[in-house]
Protein backbone atom coordinates (compact mmCIF):
# COMPACT_ATOMS: atom_id res chain seq x y z
CA UNK A 1 0.00 0.00 0.00
CA UNK A 2 1.45 3.34 -1.13
CA UNK A 3 -1.42 5.68 -0.35
CA UNK A 4 -0.65 8.92 1.49
CA UNK A 5 2.71 9.23 -0.30
CA UNK A 6 3.61 5.75 1.00
CA UNK A 7 2.53 6.81 4.49
CA UNK A 8 4.88 9.77 4.21
CA UNK A 9 7.89 7.81 3.00
CA UNK A 10 7.85 8.97 -0.63
CA UNK A 11 5.78 6.81 -2.95
CA UNK A 12 7.98 6.80 -6.06
CA UNK A 13 11.14 5.56 -4.34
CA UNK A 14 9.20 3.13 -2.15
CA UNK A 15 7.46 1.73 -5.23
CA UNK A 16 10.78 1.19 -7.00
CA UNK A 17 12.22 -0.55 -3.94
CA UNK A 18 9.21 -2.86 -3.50
CA UNK A 19 9.11 -3.66 -7.22
CA UNK A 20 12.79 -4.62 -7.06
CA UNK A 21 11.87 -7.10 -4.30
CA UNK A 22 9.40 -8.85 -6.59
CA UNK A 23 6.04 -7.38 -5.58
CA UNK A 24 3.87 -7.64 -8.72
CA UNK A 25 1.04 -5.36 -7.57
CA UNK A 26 1.11 -2.13 -5.55
CA UNK A 27 -1.84 0.08 -4.63
CA UNK A 28 -2.54 3.79 -4.18
CA UNK A 29 -5.55 5.76 -3.04
CA UNK A 30 -6.38 7.74 -6.18
CA UNK A 31 -5.25 8.64 -9.68
CA UNK A 32 -3.13 11.59 -8.58
CA UNK A 33 -1.08 9.34 -6.31
CA UNK A 34 -0.60 6.86 -9.14
CA UNK A 35 0.67 9.57 -11.49
CA UNK A 36 3.07 10.84 -8.82
CA UNK A 37 4.70 7.42 -8.73
CA UNK A 38 5.33 7.36 -12.45
CA UNK A 39 6.61 4.16 -13.98
CA UNK A 40 7.44 1.45 -11.47
CA UNK A 41 9.26 -1.26 -13.44
CA UNK A 42 7.98 -4.83 -13.39
CA UNK A 43 4.92 -4.06 -11.30
CA UNK A 44 1.33 -2.91 -11.70
CA UNK A 45 -0.49 -0.16 -9.82
CA UNK A 46 -4.04 -0.58 -8.51
CA UNK A 47 -5.99 2.65 -7.92
CA UNK A 48 -8.36 1.96 -5.02
CA UNK A 49 -10.81 4.80 -5.71
CA UNK A 50 -12.87 4.87 -8.92
CA UNK A 51 -11.67 7.64 -11.26
CA UNK A 52 -13.94 10.50 -12.27
CA UNK A 53 -15.16 10.28 -15.89
CA UNK A 54 -12.71 12.93 -17.05
CA UNK A 55 -9.83 11.04 -15.42
CA UNK A 56 -10.43 7.78 -17.29
CA UNK A 57 -8.23 8.62 -20.32
CA UNK A 58 -5.23 9.22 -18.05
CA UNK A 59 -5.87 6.03 -16.10
CA UNK A 60 -6.06 3.99 -19.29
CA UNK A 61 -3.04 5.68 -20.87
CA UNK A 62 -0.88 4.80 -17.87
CA UNK A 63 -2.14 1.18 -17.87
CA UNK A 64 -3.37 1.36 -14.30
CA UNK A 65 -5.58 -1.23 -12.68
CA UNK A 66 -8.84 0.64 -12.20
CA UNK A 67 -11.46 0.21 -9.47
CA UNK A 68 -15.06 0.14 -10.70
CA UNK A 69 -18.15 0.48 -8.53
CA UNK A 70 -20.91 1.19 -11.07
CA UNK A 71 -22.12 0.00 -14.50
CA UNK A 72 -21.82 3.56 -15.82
CA UNK A 73 -18.09 3.59 -15.14
CA UNK A 74 -17.70 0.14 -16.70
CA UNK A 75 -19.48 1.27 -19.88
CA UNK A 76 -17.37 4.43 -20.17
CA UNK A 77 -14.20 2.46 -19.57
CA UNK A 78 -15.16 -0.17 -22.11
CA UNK A 79 -15.77 2.43 -24.83
CA UNK A 80 -12.47 4.13 -24.08
CA UNK A 81 -10.51 0.86 -24.04
CA UNK A 82 -12.06 -0.22 -27.33
CA UNK A 83 -11.27 3.13 -28.92
CA UNK A 84 -7.62 2.74 -27.90
CA UNK A 85 -7.57 -0.97 -28.80
CA UNK A 86 -6.18 -1.62 -25.34
CA UNK A 87 -7.05 -4.22 -22.72
CA UNK A 88 -7.78 -2.63 -19.33
CA UNK A 89 -7.72 -4.46 -16.00
CA UNK A 90 -10.59 -3.70 -13.61
CA UNK A 91 -11.09 -4.51 -9.94
CA UNK A 92 -14.56 -4.27 -8.38
CA UNK A 93 -14.93 -2.92 -4.87
CA UNK A 94 -17.94 -4.25 -2.99
CA UNK A 95 -19.16 -2.69 0.25
CA UNK A 96 -19.74 -5.42 2.84
CA UNK A 97 -20.33 -3.02 5.73
CA UNK A 98 -17.88 -0.13 5.65
CA UNK A 99 -20.52 2.28 4.32
CA UNK A 100 -18.12 4.13 2.05
CA UNK A 101 -16.92 3.29 -1.47
CA UNK A 102 -18.18 0.23 -3.26
CA UNK A 103 -21.01 -1.51 -5.03
CA UNK A 104 -23.76 -2.93 -2.87
CA UNK A 105 -23.57 -6.74 -2.43
CA UNK A 106 -26.63 -7.30 -4.63
CA UNK A 107 -25.00 -5.22 -7.38
CA UNK A 108 -21.85 -7.32 -7.61
CA UNK A 109 -23.01 -10.17 -9.86
CA UNK A 110 -24.67 -7.84 -12.42
CA UNK A 111 -21.47 -5.73 -12.44
CA UNK A 112 -19.33 -8.80 -13.05
CA UNK A 113 -21.59 -9.84 -15.92
CA UNK A 114 -21.32 -6.34 -17.40
CA UNK A 115 -17.51 -6.48 -17.32
CA UNK A 116 -17.43 -9.98 -18.83
CA UNK A 117 -19.48 -8.70 -21.78
CA UNK A 118 -16.78 -6.13 -22.59
CA UNK A 119 -14.00 -7.68 -24.74
CA UNK A 120 -11.52 -4.93 -23.87
CA UNK A 121 -11.97 -5.24 -20.09
CA UNK A 122 -10.36 -7.86 -17.89
CA UNK A 123 -11.75 -8.57 -14.42
CA UNK A 124 -8.55 -8.61 -12.41
CA UNK A 125 -9.92 -8.64 -8.89
CA UNK A 126 -12.80 -8.18 -6.47
CA UNK A 127 -12.21 -6.67 -3.05
CA UNK A 128 -13.78 -5.27 0.08
CA UNK A 129 -12.51 -3.31 3.06
CA UNK A 130 -12.77 -3.81 6.84
CA UNK A 131 -13.47 -0.77 9.07
CA UNK A 132 -12.90 -2.49 12.42
CA UNK A 133 -10.62 -5.50 11.98
CA UNK A 134 -8.50 -4.36 14.92
CA UNK A 135 -11.41 -4.18 17.35
CA UNK A 136 -14.75 -5.63 16.27
CA UNK A 137 -13.75 -9.09 15.15
CA UNK A 138 -17.34 -10.40 15.12
CA UNK A 139 -18.43 -7.75 12.62
CA UNK A 140 -15.27 -8.32 10.57
CA UNK A 141 -15.98 -12.06 10.43
CA UNK A 142 -19.52 -11.28 9.25
CA UNK A 143 -18.11 -9.10 6.50
CA UNK A 144 -15.75 -11.86 5.43
CA UNK A 145 -18.55 -14.45 5.39
CA UNK A 146 -20.65 -12.20 3.17
CA UNK A 147 -17.67 -11.62 0.89
CA UNK A 148 -17.04 -15.36 0.57
CA UNK A 149 -20.71 -15.98 -0.27
CA UNK A 150 -20.43 -13.37 -2.98
CA UNK A 151 -17.34 -15.15 -4.25
CA UNK A 152 -19.36 -18.37 -4.59
CA UNK A 153 -22.02 -16.52 -6.58
CA UNK A 154 -19.48 -14.93 -8.89
CA UNK A 155 -17.50 -18.11 -9.44
CA UNK A 156 -20.74 -19.94 -10.25
CA UNK A 157 -20.81 -17.79 -13.39
CA UNK A 158 -17.61 -19.53 -14.52
CA UNK A 159 -14.19 -18.26 -15.61
CA UNK A 160 -13.11 -17.11 -12.14
CA UNK A 161 -9.61 -18.60 -11.97
CA UNK A 162 -7.72 -15.40 -12.81
CA UNK A 163 -9.70 -13.13 -10.48
CA UNK A 164 -7.85 -11.98 -7.35
CA UNK A 165 -10.02 -11.81 -4.23
CA UNK A 166 -8.65 -9.54 -1.53
CA UNK A 167 -9.94 -8.11 1.74
CA UNK A 168 -7.29 -8.05 4.47
CA UNK A 169 -5.71 -4.79 5.58
CA UNK A 170 -2.90 -4.75 8.16
CA UNK A 171 -5.24 -5.35 11.10
CA UNK A 172 -7.05 -8.25 9.42
CA UNK A 173 -3.72 -9.72 8.32
CA UNK A 174 -2.83 -10.03 12.00
CA UNK A 175 -6.21 -10.96 13.50
CA UNK A 176 -8.06 -12.94 10.83
CA UNK A 177 -5.86 -15.35 8.80
CA UNK A 178 -8.89 -16.66 6.91
CA UNK A 179 -9.21 -13.22 5.29
CA UNK A 180 -5.84 -13.45 3.51
CA UNK A 181 -7.38 -14.99 0.36
CA UNK A 182 -5.36 -14.31 -2.84
CA UNK A 183 -3.47 -11.25 -1.61
CA UNK A 184 -3.31 -8.93 1.38
CA UNK A 185 -3.15 -5.12 1.41
CA UNK A 186 -0.40 -4.30 3.91
CA UNK A 187 -0.20 -0.62 4.80
CA UNK A 188 0.78 0.67 8.23
CA UNK A 189 2.32 -2.71 9.12
CA UNK A 190 4.77 -2.38 6.24
CA UNK A 191 6.05 0.89 7.69
CA UNK A 192 6.90 -0.41 11.14
CA UNK A 193 3.68 0.11 13.10
CA UNK A 194 1.03 -2.36 14.19
CA UNK A 195 -2.66 -1.40 14.41
CA UNK A 196 -3.19 -4.07 17.10
CA UNK A 197 -1.20 -5.55 19.97
CA UNK A 198 1.17 -8.28 18.81
CA UNK A 199 3.53 -10.77 20.38
CA UNK A 200 7.25 -10.47 20.96
CA UNK A 201 7.98 -12.44 17.78
CA UNK A 202 7.24 -9.30 15.78
CA UNK A 203 10.30 -7.11 15.41
CA UNK A 204 9.06 -3.71 14.25
CA UNK A 205 11.67 -1.15 13.34
CA UNK A 206 11.54 2.60 12.93
CA UNK A 207 11.30 3.31 9.22
CA UNK A 208 11.85 7.04 9.26
CA UNK A 209 12.98 10.10 11.21
CA UNK A 210 12.22 13.76 10.55
CA UNK A 211 15.31 15.91 11.06
CA UNK A 212 16.12 19.58 10.64
CA UNK A 213 18.83 22.00 11.81
CA UNK A 214 18.94 25.06 14.01
CA UNK A 215 19.20 28.16 11.79
CA UNK A 216 19.46 30.88 14.47
CA UNK A 217 20.35 31.16 18.17
CA UNK A 218 19.76 34.27 20.27
CA UNK A 219 18.95 35.37 23.82
CA UNK A 220 15.66 37.04 24.69
CA UNK A 221 15.18 39.20 27.81
CA UNK A 222 12.68 38.41 30.57
CA UNK A 223 9.09 39.16 29.57
CA UNK A 224 9.72 38.93 25.81
CA UNK A 225 6.87 37.38 23.81
CA UNK A 226 7.49 34.49 21.44
CA UNK A 227 5.47 33.61 18.36
CA UNK A 228 2.11 34.52 16.86
CA UNK A 229 -0.54 35.74 19.27
CA UNK A 230 2.13 36.43 21.90
CA UNK A 231 0.78 33.47 23.89
CA UNK A 232 4.16 32.76 25.46
CA UNK A 233 6.39 35.16 27.36
CA UNK A 234 9.81 34.39 28.80
CA UNK A 235 9.86 34.19 32.60
CA UNK A 236 13.58 35.03 32.68
CA UNK A 237 16.30 35.68 30.08
CA UNK A 238 16.09 32.75 27.67
CA UNK A 239 18.44 31.34 25.06
CA UNK A 240 16.31 30.27 22.11
CA UNK A 241 16.85 28.52 18.80
CA UNK A 242 14.86 28.65 15.58
CA UNK A 243 14.23 25.67 13.30
CA UNK A 244 12.90 26.05 9.71
CA UNK A 245 9.91 23.72 10.19
CA UNK A 246 6.29 24.58 10.91
CA UNK A 247 2.75 23.47 10.33
CA UNK A 248 3.16 23.73 6.54
CA UNK A 249 5.62 20.85 6.87
CA UNK A 250 3.21 18.88 9.08
CA UNK A 251 4.54 19.74 12.53
CA UNK A 252 1.86 19.27 15.21
CA UNK A 253 -0.80 18.44 12.64
CA UNK A 254 -2.89 15.50 13.77
CA UNK A 255 -6.24 14.24 12.47
CA UNK A 256 -8.85 14.60 15.22
CA UNK A 257 -11.51 12.12 14.19
CA UNK A 258 -13.95 12.26 17.10
CA UNK A 259 -15.02 14.75 19.79
CA UNK A 260 -13.62 12.40 22.44
CA UNK A 261 -10.25 12.31 20.71
CA UNK A 262 -10.27 16.10 20.42
CA UNK A 263 -10.98 16.41 24.15
CA UNK A 264 -8.19 13.97 24.99
CA UNK A 265 -5.82 15.88 22.72
CA UNK A 266 -6.71 19.20 24.37
CA UNK A 267 -6.33 17.74 27.88
CA UNK A 268 -3.03 16.15 26.94
CA UNK A 269 -1.73 19.44 25.65
CA UNK A 270 -2.81 21.15 28.84
CA UNK A 271 -1.15 18.56 31.06
CA UNK A 272 2.07 18.31 29.08
CA UNK A 273 2.20 22.04 28.51
CA UNK A 274 4.73 21.79 25.71
CA UNK A 275 5.92 19.71 22.82
CA UNK A 276 9.58 18.99 22.30
CA UNK A 277 12.15 18.50 19.59
CA UNK A 278 15.09 16.27 20.38
CA UNK A 279 18.81 17.05 20.43
CA UNK A 280 21.58 14.65 21.52
CA UNK A 281 22.11 16.89 24.56
CA UNK A 282 18.46 16.63 25.62
CA UNK A 283 14.86 17.55 24.72
CA UNK A 284 14.22 21.14 23.59
CA UNK A 285 10.76 22.51 24.50
CA UNK A 286 8.83 24.32 21.75
CA UNK A 287 8.05 27.90 22.78
CA UNK A 288 4.88 29.65 21.63
CA UNK A 289 2.84 28.73 18.62
CA UNK A 290 4.23 26.71 15.76
CA UNK A 291 4.38 29.00 12.71
CA UNK A 292 3.86 28.09 9.09
CA UNK A 293 7.56 27.60 8.40
CA UNK A 294 9.45 28.49 11.61
CA UNK A 295 9.35 27.22 15.17
CA UNK A 296 11.13 28.44 18.32
CA UNK A 297 12.70 26.09 20.87
CA UNK A 298 14.10 26.71 24.35
CA UNK A 299 17.87 26.18 24.72
CA UNK A 300 18.14 27.50 28.28
CA UNK A 301 18.81 24.11 29.85
CA UNK A 302 21.04 22.79 27.07
CA UNK A 303 24.00 25.16 26.70
CA UNK A 304 25.94 22.81 24.41
CA UNK A 305 23.59 23.34 21.47
CA UNK A 306 25.01 25.31 18.56
CA UNK A 307 24.02 26.90 15.26
CA UNK A 308 23.59 24.24 12.59
CA UNK A 309 23.05 21.39 15.03
CA UNK A 310 20.66 18.67 13.90
CA UNK A 311 17.46 17.99 15.84
CA UNK A 312 14.80 15.29 15.48
CA UNK A 313 11.11 16.13 15.41
CA UNK A 314 8.19 13.98 16.49
CA UNK A 315 5.71 14.12 13.63
CA UNK A 316 3.00 11.99 12.07
CA UNK A 317 4.40 10.45 8.91
CA UNK A 318 1.30 11.01 6.80
CA UNK A 319 1.15 14.73 7.62
CA UNK A 320 4.77 15.35 6.64
CA UNK A 321 4.75 17.55 3.54
CA UNK A 322 5.72 15.89 0.27
CA UNK A 323 7.94 18.94 -0.38
CA UNK A 324 10.31 17.97 2.43
CA UNK A 325 13.33 16.12 0.95
CA UNK A 326 13.60 12.42 1.76
CA UNK A 327 17.00 10.77 2.18
CA UNK A 328 17.00 6.98 1.77
CA UNK A 329 19.46 4.66 3.49
CA UNK A 330 20.14 1.07 2.48
CA UNK A 331 22.58 -1.07 4.47
CA UNK A 332 23.62 2.04 6.40
CA UNK A 333 24.55 4.09 3.33
CA UNK A 334 22.70 6.88 1.53
CA UNK A 335 21.11 5.32 -1.53
CA UNK A 336 19.25 8.28 -3.02
CA UNK A 337 17.44 11.53 -2.24
CA UNK A 338 13.91 12.53 -3.27
CA UNK A 339 13.53 16.30 -3.56
CA UNK A 340 11.11 18.39 -5.62
CA UNK A 341 9.80 15.20 -7.27
CA UNK A 342 13.30 14.38 -8.57
CA UNK A 343 15.48 11.46 -7.55
CA UNK A 344 19.08 12.44 -6.82
CA UNK A 345 22.26 10.53 -6.14
CA UNK A 346 24.04 11.05 -2.78
CA UNK A 347 26.12 13.72 -4.54
CA UNK A 348 23.03 15.58 -5.79
CA UNK A 349 23.06 14.39 -9.41
CA UNK A 350 19.70 13.61 -11.00
CA UNK A 351 19.30 9.85 -11.54
CA UNK A 352 16.64 7.34 -12.58
CA UNK A 353 14.86 4.87 -10.33
CA UNK A 354 15.23 2.20 -13.01
CA UNK A 355 17.76 -0.32 -11.75
CA UNK A 356 18.56 1.73 -8.64
CA UNK A 357 17.66 -1.06 -6.23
Amino acid sequence: MLKGNAYGHGASVTAAFLASRGLPLLAVGDLTEALDIGQAPQTSILVLSPPLPEQLPLAVRHRLHITATSPELVQSLSSLAQGRNQKVTVHIKVDTGFGRLGAAPEELVPLVKEIKKCPYLKLGGIFTHFPAAGGDRIFTAQQLNLFLKLKEEVCALGDCDDVLWHAANSAAFLTLPSSHLDLVRIGTLLYGQSPVSVGAEWDFRTTWQFKTRIVQIRTLPKGHSVGYGRKYRTKKPARIGVIPVGYSHGLELEPLTTPLRQIKHALGQGLKGQHFVFHPMGPLPILGRVGMGLTTVDLSKTPDVYLGDSVTLSMRRVTASAHVPRIYYLAGKVKCILANHEVLSPTGRKISLLGLF
